[in-house]
């Protein structure tokens, strides 16, 4: 059975963030051990919210309280996202380092959370940074959306160009969420090194939270299933758009996670991933 840290925010009411990620690895048969970077009652896009703030110390506490139970070589998978500040960022960089050396083999998913086109950054500066600085550089795998790529790779202009600079030369995995499509509808993409594929589903009049922290966990479960990156895509748009299809037919503001699971994990209408024209 494999196993995977995920170290995101955690919320009491709704999805995103550990909420979201860890009830999809878990019911793919995953071990996880979920680390919280924020604990809040719901997402700051309604009224009213309350936050309980973890500190960095926290977060070392934590991360040093697991080691003590489980080995770093019994670990397959950290996976992070929302984080919350530089400290924050610098204490999760450490300890991701240290298990690197102690199991060369880990992989390393980052979800370098910023922010998005329509609100910009959802983190301070400062802790924007600190992710490019101190995150990205550690990734085997990076899922940021176009807002976010743009920031860590300013230039060259366009979308293959900045993944393949991303991607580098120890050719890592690179997947891209929002992408626009002049035929209406969404476009994610993932490549590696010059090859990159892409997935196109209808939009859907819906807005909901947490449907990034979904996709990346459904990814990273495929690719722990030995899945090619295509068809790991291909997966993860699949069971993303059938959350987000049960939403917007039951009039929904949160994603039903737990209704839309058994599609999330077997969609019974995929989206095929097609070779990205260069």
């Amino acid at each position: 059975m494999k196993t995977v840290v995920s170290i995101q925010s955690q919320l009491v009411f709704g999805y995103a963030g550990n909420s979201a990620a860890v009830p999809v690895l878990q019911s793919a048969g995953l071990t996880v051990y979920p680390v919280p970077t924020t604990l809040l009652s719901n997402t700051p896009h309604y009224p009213e919210w309350a936050c309980l703030p973890v500190r960095a110390e926290d977060v070392r506490a934590l991360c040093a309280g697991l080691s003590q139970r489980v080995a770093a070589q019994e670990l397959d998978v950290v996976l992070t996202g929302w984080m919350g500040s530089a400290a924050i960022v610098r204490e999760v960089a450490q300890w991701l380092k240290e298990l690197k050396r102690l199991h060369p083999g880990l992989l390393y998913v980052c979800d370098p959370v910023m922010g998005d086109a329509q609100k910009g950054l959802y983190v301070d500066a400062a802790c924007a940074q600190a992710i490019a600085d101190e995150l990205v550089p550690l990734a085997d795998v990076l899922t940021p959306n176009t807002f976010e790529l743009q920031r860590l790779v300013p230039e060259p202009a366009g979308l293959a160009g900045r993944m393949a600079v991303l991607s580098g030369e120890r050719q890592r995995v690179v997947v891209v969420s929002s992408v626009e499509d002049d035929q209406g509808g969404i476009i994610n993409v993932v490549g590696r090194g010059g090859q990159a594929w892409q997935v196109r589903t209808p939009r859907l009049a819906v807005d909901l939270s947490g449907t990034g922290d979904v996709m990346t966990a459904r990814f990273l479960v495929s690719l722990l299933r030995g899945a090619e990156l295509d068809r790991a895509l291909a997966d993860a748009v699949s069971g993303v758009y059938a959350v987000i299809e049960l939403a917007a037919a039951t009039d929904a503001h949160e994603m039903p996670l737990t209704q839309a699971m058994p599609a999330i994990q077997t969609p019974t209408r995929r989206f095929p991933a097609t070779p990205r024209p260069s």
